[in-house]
C-alpha cells in the first residue's frame, strides 16, 4: 500500500480496504476510516485521517491511529520496553478537545478537522481554527511557513467539550507530521516549532518511570490523562484516568441497565459476542472496556436467574409427577399448586406460577427485571 518514489513516501489508493471511505475532490483524496473499523493494519494506521495528491503524496495528515495502554499490543510491548530499558519517554497532556489539522494545500493554508476535508464548510470547525489563529497565533496563517507538514492542535473551548471542560477557546500545539517521510517530529522538533510560530505547546508532566506505579498515578487523576510518547517519539500510547472514564461513561449513557439491554436484545452468549456487539453499537474501545465490568455483573445476575428457573421446572416437574398435567385448568389442582408453591422463597414462587400457566413472555420479562435490578 505504502511504497516509495524519488524519496518520498507514495500511498497506492487502490488497495485500500472497502472498511475505508474515500472522497475525491479537485485532484485530492481525502482518506478515513467508516465508523465500522475496529482492526487496523499496521500499514492502515496512517490512514485515520489523511490527504493524498493525485499521485498518492501526503498534503495533509492527522496522528495514525494509536489506542490506550493494552489496547493495541505492539505499542504496549515497545512502551514497556522503553520504560525498563530507561529510554527516553515524555508524557504529554491529553487534552479533552477536538483535533485541529493545519496544512499548505495548493498553497493555500487550510485548517481541517479529523473527518473533513477542509474543515466543513462555513459551519465547520475550520472557520473556527482560522479565528483563533487569526488572534493568536498568525505564525500559522502564512503558507510559506511549514509548508511539507501538517501541524495538529488540540481545539478547546467552554462549548467543545467531551468531559472536562475549558474556561476559554484555543489550539493547544500537540506536534506534527512530515509529509513525505510520513513520520511524528521529535519532541525538539515540535518545540522548535512552537518557539518560532509562538504556539501554545501541550504541556509534558513528571511521572514515574515505572509501569505500574505510572499506572496507577495517572489513574487517580481527575484530568483526562497522558499520551505516552517513546520510541523516538514515534510510539504513542494513551494512559486515562478513572475519573475520565467513569464520566466518559456516564456522559454516552452507558450504564448497568444499558448493558442489560445489549445483552437481552443482542442475543449475547459470552463476552467476544458481547465486545462484537459493542462495536455493531460503535461504542469505542474505552467505552467497551469500562463496559466489561458491568457485563461480568450482568451475567452473574442472569446465571442466578438461570438457577432459580432451573429449580422451579425441577419444583413443578416434582408436582406433576403426583398429578395429572391435562388437568391444569381444575380448581382444585390449580389450589393444591398454590399450596405447593407458596412455600417457596423470593421470585421462585412468582416463576412456579408463570411455568404453570405456560406464560412464558411474562417469565421473560420478569428474569429481565430481576436481573436489571439486581437483587436476588
Amino acid at each position: 500500500m505504502w511504497t516509495r518514489k524519488d524519496g518520498r513516501i507514495k500511498l497506492d489508493v487502490e488497495k485500500i480496504r472497502g472498511d475505508f471511505r474515500i472522497i475525491s475532490e479537485d485532484g485530492l483524496r481525502f482518506i478515513s476510516p467508516k465508523r465500522s473499523v475496529w482492526e487496523w493494519e499496521d500499514d492502515e494506521r496512517w490512514l485515520r485521517s489523511i490527504v493524498v495528491d493525485e499521485d498518492g503524496f501526503v498534503v495533509s495528515s492527522g496522528w495514525p491511529k494509536f489506542g490506550n495502554y493494552s489496547e493495541f499490543k505492539k505499542d504496549s510491548e515497545i512502551l514497556d520496553n522503553a520504560l525498563k530499558n530507561n529510554e527516553d519517554v515524555r508524557f504529554s497532556h491529553k487534552e479533552d478537545g477536538s483535533l485541529c489539522i493545519r496544512s499548505i494545500i495548493k498553497d493555500e493554508v487550510v485548517f481541517r478537522s479529523r473527518g473533513t476535508f477542509f474543515g466543513g464548510g462555513e459551519e465547520g470547525f475550520g472557520n473556527l481554527f482560522f479565528k483563533i489563529a487569526k488572534e493568536k497565533y498568525p505564525k500559522l496563517l502564512d503558507p510559506l511557513w511549514m509548508r511539507d507538514v501538517s501541524l495538529l492542535f488540540e481545539y478547546v473551548s467552554p462549548e467543545n467539550f467531551i468531559v472536562i471542560r475549558y474556561n476559554k477557546e484555543d489550539l493547544i500545539f500537540i506536534g506534527a507530521v512530515v509529509h513525505d517521510s510520513l513520520s511524528i517530529c521529535t519532541w525538539n522538533q515540535v518545540e522548535k516549532i512552537s518557539k518560532e510560530g509562538n504556539l501554545n505547546l501541550v504541556r509534558l508532566h513528571n511521572l514515574p518511570k515505572d509501569l505500574a506505579s505510572l499506572l496507577e498515578e495517572v489513574k487517580r487523576w481527575t484530568d483526562e490523562g497522558v499520551v505516552v510518547r517513546c520510541n523516538n517519539d514515534q510510539t504513542f500510547v494513551k494512559i486515562k484516568s478513572a475519573s475520565y472514564l467513569f464520566n466518559h461513561r456516564k456522559r454516552f449513557n452507558l450504564n448497568y441497565e444499558v448493558v442489560v439491554h445489549i445483552v437481552e436484545d443482542e442475543k449475547v452468549a459470552d463476552k467476544d459476542q458481547f465486545i462484537n456487539a459493542m462495536k455493531k453499537l460503535d461504542y469505542d474501545w474505552e467505552t467497551i472496556k469500562e463496559a466489561e465490568g458491568f457485563y461480568d455483573r450482568v451475567l452473574s445476575a442472569k446465571e442466578k436467574v438461570d438457577n432459580i428457573v432451573k429449580t422451579a421446572e425441577e419444583l413443578n416437574n416434582m408436582f406433576w409427577e403426583d398429578h395429572d398435567i391435562n388437568d391444569k385448568s381444575n380448581p382444585l389442582i390449580r389450589k393444591e399448586f398454590a399450596s405447593f408453591a407458596r412455600v417457596q422463597v423470593g421470585y421462585l414462587r412468582s416463576i412456579m406460577f408463570l411455568l404453570y400457566d405456560e406464560h412464558y413472555e411474562k417469565l421473560f420479562n420478569l428474569c429481565r427485571e430481576i436481573v436489571l435490578r439486581e437483587k436476588i
